[in-house]
């Protein structure tokens, strides 16, 4: 779900108990929750800033949330919407049906639940073409290529799987744990093993674009865009 970290997320709740636990897990995984407690606050948020994903109870100070999705659906056909209810009410169901909305969940929401909302979020969003980073290379993730001035270099899977991860973490340091459990599938690796990898990729790459956080982990040194 690193992906989501790019994105904004527009939280419609006017439930203040249960909107203040969700917004601190939510804060966890995206670039930006704009928390709105009612229609008006949620349609001025979304005209004032780019949303990539809402998040919405149906029912709002006794107004109908579906209505204020309906209104989006309108102008925004790309944008991944959720909602929530603590009504499991045929009429919002039916209206519901024609808004492509990503789930319909009932209140109050499990943990595991929102985690798995988060996830079905996380695999509604298009696969990334290509990644520049800094001024000389690109990573091309359907050929799984990385080219330095457009000429390929050879990597190992290893070293395929790293740049992957440090493309999907960024900005956010990718840690030595997710290392050890997406490259080595947790079998335990001694750090010589792991920066003994990097060593190699640095040299093959000749450009040092990788930082080494001491104690934290390896993030990309230079700015990325896709």
């Amino acid at each position: 779900m690193d992906r989501l970290a790019e994105l904004n997320l527009l939280f419609l709740e006017d439930n203040e108990e249960f909107a203040l636990h969700t917004s601190e897990l939510l804060n966890i995984y995206f670039k930006k929750v704009f928390h709105c407690k009612s229609i008006k606050e949620a349609a001025e948020t979304y005209g004032e800033h780019r949303i990539d994903v809402m998040i919405c109870d149906v029912k709002i100070s006794g107004k109908n949330g579906l209505d204020f999705i309906e209104t989006i659906r309108k102008v925004d056909e790309k944008c991944i919407v959720a909602a929530l209810s603590a009504y499991k009410d045929d009429e919002y169901l039916l209206k519901a049906i024609p808004l492509n909305l990503i789930a319909y969940e009932l209140k109050p929401i499990r943990y595991d639940d929102l985690i798995l909302l988060l996830k079905k979020i996380s695999a509604k969003l298009p696969p990334r073409a290509t990644a520049f980073i800094g001024d000389s290379l690109t990573y091309n993730f359907a050929t799984k290529e990385l080219l330095l001035e457009k000429k390929p270099i050879q990597l190992t899977k290893k070293e395929l799987l790293f740049m992957e991860l440090l493309i999907n973490s960024h900005p956010v340091p990718l840690s030595h744990e997710r290392v050890q459990r997406d490259i080595w599938e947790s079998r335990v690796m001694s750090d010589a093993a792991i920066k003994n990898m990097i060593f190699r990729l640095r040299k093959k790459v000749g450009v040092d674009f990788i930082s080494t956080m001491q104690g934290v982990g390896y993030k990309l040194a230079s700015p990325i865009s896709f």
